[in-house]
Order: C-alpha cells, then structure tokens, then sequence
C-alpha cells in the first residue's frame, strides 16, 4: 500500500493521534491533507475543533477534581500552573478563550482553571469559542500555505535519508545525555551525608 492511499485510508485517525501528541503542527498538516485533497477541509477543521474541546473539558474536570494530586505527581505542571493563577481571576474567560494560544500551557491551563474552580458555564461557552477560533485558524494556514509546504516537502525529500540519519543521531545523543545526567544526579545523592 503507497503513502497516499494509506492517507485517505487512515486521515481522520492520524489528526486525532496528532492531535493528542502535538496539536498545532497536526492541524496545520491536517489542513495541508485536506489542500492535497485526502479530506475535506470543513472535516478537517470540525475533527481538530471537536479533539481540542473535548480534551480541554476533560483537563479542566481533571483539574477541578484531582488538581492538587495531579501536580503532585506531575510537578513540571506546577509552573505551567503557576504561571496562570495570577491572570485566572483578573480575565478568566479570555484565560479559557486564549490558554490554546499560550505556549506551554496547553496541559497545565484547563487544569489550572479546573483547579480555580471558574463556572462550568464560563469554561464550555468559552473553550467552544477558543477551539472554533484555534482550529479554524491552524487548518486554514495549512489549507492556504498548501503550495508553499508541498514545494518545502518536494525539496526536503531530496535530503530524506540523510535527515533520517541526523534525526536517529540526535535521538541516540539526547538519550545518553539523559541518561548520563540521570545517573549522574544519583550518584550526587548518593555521595551526600
């Protein structure tokens, strides 16, 4: 099976998997997908619009349920958290409109306007509005800039193995730094009266 049939086959899963993992780049390349003709772009953007709703409403009921265990066990979301407080309770519903928009809270912001305990009401209206506004807007630019990315991916696929290579050294590099660091930290600790 070629990569183009594999992609009409399976679009709607991978923007839902993308979605998940790394939203914007997905919905951009979703709405390339759609300029290329694998999908329609009004199903494109509802499919990116309905992920993005229905993970911010289950982060802010998580965050409204559980928020203090969560970020005992997640303390890197603790800052993201942090970093939103102050602006919650000033302008909480341009936070929900905006929080997809602010780079690194987009884990950590439903959760800390669950945990700030803003009206169900408030949150719905305005996370429906933001998801509209964000999903429309990334799967537009993919949709427009459609010629412009397919001439950047017809030049790359040129240098495709050898960005392969580069990406799996660059994995193999951070891996064993990580892991030096790692093993480094414990014996710091150990050493320690």
């Amino acid at each position: 099976m070629d990569t183009s049939a594999l992609l009409h086959s399976h679009i709607y899963t991978a923007i839902v998997l993308g979605s998940v993992v790394e939203g914007e780049t997905t919905v951009v390349l979703a709405g390339f997908a759609a300029h290329q003709g694998y999908a329609p772009w009004w199903a494109v953007t509802l499919l990116a619009f309905t992920i993005n709703f229905v993970l911010d409403q289950s982060l802010f009921a998580l965050g409204r349920w559980r928020g203090d265990w969560i970020l005992g066990k997640a303390p890197r979301l603790r800052e993201g958290v942090q970093r939103v407080e102050p602006l919650i309770h000033r302008h909480r519903r341009w936070v929900v409109f905006g929080v997809r928009f602010m780079y690194g809270l987009r884990t950590a912001g439903p959760i800390a306007l669950g945990m700030a305990r803003i009206p169900w009401s408030d949150f719905v209206v305005f996370n429906a509005l933001g998801a509209a506004v964000w999903a429309t807007v990334f799967a537009g630019l993919g949709y427009a800039y459609g010629n412009a990315i397919a001439r950047v991916i017809g030049v790359a696929a040129h240098y495709e193995a050898l960005a392969v290579l580069v990406i799996l050294l660059l994995g193999i590099v951070m891996f064993s730094v990580h892991y030096w660091r790692r093993g480094h930290a414990r014996t710091m600790q150990s050493e320690r009266p």
